[in-house]
């Protein structure tokens, strides 16, 4: 299960950016995130506050972990997107 790293291009407004070639699992330098893609494709990505979505989650779920906004030129490129998970134990 390889995994090419890559660096992404920072954009304004804290978006970050990577052009991949080729099919493959690409993993984020900056964030973690890996993409999974059948070809070419260039995808943006940048994290989002909770303050404006925390009140889209019911109980018993809770806000936890990173908020991605994803975009991909390609969306049938794009096969998954492989998160970080965070686990915060005892408060």
């Amino acid at each position: 299960d390889q995994k090419e790293q890559v660096t992404p291009r920072r954009l304004a407004g804290g978006q970050f950016m990577v052009q991949l070639e080729a099919e493959g699992s690409y993993q984020c330098s900056s964030t973690g995130l890996i993409f999974e893609v059948t070809g070419r494709a260039r995808i943006t990505y940048s994290l989002l506050s909770w303050s404006k979505y925390a009140r889209l989650v019911q109980r018993p779920w809770i806000v936890g972990g990173p908020l991605f906004d994803v975009r991909c030129s390609e969306p049938g490129a794009l096969l998954c997107i492989h998160f970080p998970h965070c686990l915060c134990l005892g408060g």
